[in-house]
């Protein structure tokens, strides 16, 4: 008895062939993951932040010019809390601001180690 194995291709449409051949390296895992998914999440709370900052800022304006002021104590702790979220805010566009240039170091030239690159400032 005799025994045939026929080998199995790929199914052509007749166009070109796409882009990517698997020759291209594509980084699928490892730190290159990491910083994508740190770059959205930092860029996702900043934007948080931003956004609680104008809402805590609307609600003061409110209470300055409310036709019964608030209470200057109140004022104060939405005051405080403003400025946190203003900081919080800023602390997270540093953060996203080195993993930026970090990518751009790599793009920059692939034979040089991110870590090693002096910042351009």
């Amino acid at each position: 008895m005799t025994r045939s194995i026929t080998p199995i291709t790929a199914a052509n449409n007749g166009g070109d062939p796409p882009d990517d051949t698997g020759n291209t390296a594509r980084p699928g895992h490892g730190l290159a993951v990491l910083r994508h998914k740190e770059g959205h999440g930092l860029i996702s709370l900043a934007c948080d932040a931003l956004h609680e900052t104008s809402d805590l800022a609307h609600e003061m304006h409110a209470q300055l010019y409310a036709k019964d002021p608030a209470d200057d104590r109140q004022v104060q702790q939405l005051l405080e809390e403003t400025l946190s979220c203003l900081q919080a805010a800023e602390h997270y566009l540093l953060m996203l601001g080195s993993v930026i240039e970090e990518r751009a170091a790599k793009d920059l030239d692939p034979g040089v180690d991110p870590w090693s690159v002096e910042p351009a400032f």
